[in-house]
């Protein structure tokens, strides 16, 4: 049975069946990142986007975006209307995490981030998809561009060990469609990346939901501050920085202006082998024990939970890459041999908790948190 969505979209003439002069030319490059789908909440997601360019001299509507299977598992979805809009932005937006039309004037570039959600823990192992665009205020010459297979790797997520032991750890733009990290377009040496792809941010809360006590403006008040980072897996570290100062928690400005060093704090890189490299940012300085070349072991100690860099209170950023840098790579999942999600709400009074509640626990291997879950990472047996 096709669904009804996919259907208008092949009622749609192709753009390749018709007269030069009514083809729209709208070009559609996949990211360059490897396609391995992240394993959350028991399902299957795959991040990628779409870099798209309008090479005509008419505006042009992206009207949807149609997504299925070519091989493997059953799947078939559209992104249109407020997804679409939610999912696209220009080139270059006043803000990330905006939802803009998906117009593109002559000339002009956007980018359509695609996050899709399986049905289960396995996703098809090849995607065939289409994109309906129209000339703006011209709905009669819609028409249909399909666009390169796309073939999804069965493997390839670091599995990896904890950072950190302890409960009640919130995974701070964790993998969504909508988070920082997700957004977070980096353009080096003419490529653009997304080497924050599958990053989180880890918090940790209190019992009240809050994750600091006392003094909102002190490193000290916040509950992950000074916590013992453990590598996630035997590796050797690429690089170490350290010596730059704490921020001011949520305070007018950073200590340190921002470059592509400095971003991270005081950081480090380690290869986990695979290609694959893990970056733990924003330590506190003078409490990195690692230096560069030096061999570690998962669970060593590697420094301590801090706020320095692009940070406004003490977390964990953690993400694994394709290559030994914190930009110029492509991020990749991360997969966690042991951790239990909560079930958990906050309530607050106006906008300040007061309570944190967990009615459960789920144990789970080899998946990673998304966006705003709380999970506990069990201590070495």
């Amino acid at each position: 049975m096709v669904c009804a969505a996919r259907a208008f979209a092949q009622q749609v003439p192709l753009t390749n069946a018709l007269k030069l002069e009514s083809a729209t030319l709208i070009g559609a490059r996949p990211s360059t990142g490897p396609l391995i789908p992240v394993i959350g909440d028991g399902r299957a997601h795959l991040a990628y986007e779409l870099y798209l360019t309008n090479y005509g001299k008419k505006p042009v509507h992206v009207v949807s975006l149609n997504v299925h299977s070519a091989n493997g598992a059953a799947f078939a979805t559209t992104i249109e209307r407020d997804a679409l809009k939610s999912a696209f932005t220009p080139a270059a937006p006043p803000s990330r995490l905006t939802g803009y039309d998906s117009l593109l004037a002559p000339g002009a570039s956007g980018v359509l981030y695609v996050f899709l959600d399986f049905s289960a823990s396995k996703a098809p192992r090849r995607l065939a998809s289409s994109i309906v665009v129209e000339t703006e205020g011209e709905p009669h010459s819609a028409q249909r561009i399909v666009l390169d297979d796309l073939t999804v790797q069965s493997s390839g997520a670091a599995l990896i060990n904890e950072p950190f032991t302890g409960d009640r750890w919130l995974a701070v733009n964790g993998p969504s469609n909508t988070s920082l990290h997700r957004r977070a377009v980096i353009v080096l040496n003419g490529t653009p990346r997304i080497p924050e792809r599958y990053a989180i941010d880890f918090i940790k809360l209190g019992a009240d939901g809050s994750s600091y006590s006392g003094d909102e403006h002190k490193n000290a008040s916040y509950h992950a501050y000074k916590t013992p980072i453990l590598a996630v897996a035997d590796g050797t570290v690429v690089s170490a920085m350290d010596g730059l100062p704490e921020n001011v928690p949520h305070g007018d400005k950073l200590a340190v202006t921002l470059t592509l060093t400095s971003l991270p704090g005081n950081n480090v890189v380690e290869d986990i082998g695979g290609g694959l490299y893990v970056g733990y940012a924003h330590l506190i300085p003078g409490t990195l024990r690692v230096k560069p070349g030096e061999h570690v072991h998962r669970g060593q100690v590697l420094g301590r939970l801090g706020n320095s860099g692009n940070s406004t209170e003490p977390h964990l950023h953690i993400q694994v890459c394709n290559g030994p840098s914190f930009m110029m790579c492509e991020g990749v999942p991360m997969e966690f041999k042991r951790m239990t999600r909560a079930t958990y709400r906050i309530d607050r009074r106006g906008e300040t908790p007061i309570k944190l509640e967990i009615t459960n626990g789920q144990a789970m291997e080899g998946q990673e948190p998304m966006e705003d879950e709380l999970v506990s990472f069990p201590a070495e047996d």
